[in-house]
């Protein structure tokens, strides 16, 4: 995907400075970030356009920005030995940001997200991220933190919905199985 971001990426002037400022000021993953940190995030970030369909991050190809949804929706996919497995829907109207640890560490995607409309994005690199915490590094462990944190509720979050919506018999199979090994020691 990085090979092709180019062509997804918005010209930026002061106007779209100012929406971009605007955006991230109202986001609750900015809630505690003073408003100075915020200006230089919106400096810093682009804006990125993929019609419907369009792969906007592939499983397995290396991560380097966090994603926040403007407008449309965003589908989360894992392939799965093979077959392509539906974990989530994002949207502007929702939970609206996904690649938030790309901020914090090099690592392969391990997900796929393709857009289920036409989308507008905010992008954050982590030259960027990195940028910004080399011009206030007293934010840096609370940003870090703050980070860890949410992806951590997230991760509840998702495990709640699969558990939630596990099928009956997978949920009797690993009762089975965890049984069986009980029988076998």
């Amino acid at each position: 995907m990085n090979s092709s971001k180019n062509k997804h990426v918005e010209e930026s002037g002061q106007s779209t400075l100012d929406e971009n400022l605007a955006f991230l000021r109202q986001l609750p993953f900015f809630a505690n970030t003073p408003l100075e940190t915020i200006r230089l995030y919106a400096y810093l970030s682009q804006r990125e356009n993929y019609l419907e369909n369009e792969p906007l991050v592939v499983q397995g190809e290396p991560s380097d920005r966090m994603f926040l949804i403007m407008s449309g929706k965003v589908a989360i996919c894992e392939d799965h030995h093979g077959r392509e497995f539906h974990l989530q829907m994002l949207s502007a109207e929702g939970f609206n940001y996904f690649g938030e640890l790309a901020l914090l560490a090099q690592f392969d995607w391990f997900f796929s997200a393709r857009a289920m409309t036409d989308v507008k994005l905010l992008t954050i690199t982590r030259e960027a991220f990195h940028k910004v915490m080399e011009k206030y590094p007293e934010r840096l462990p609370d940003t870090v933190s703050h980070i860890v944190q949410l992806r951590i509720q997230r991760f509840v979050d998702q495990t709640h919905y699969l558990l939630h919506n596990i099928k009956e018999d997978a949920w009797q199979e690993c009762i089975f199985d965890s049984q069986q090994k009980d029988n076998e020691e």
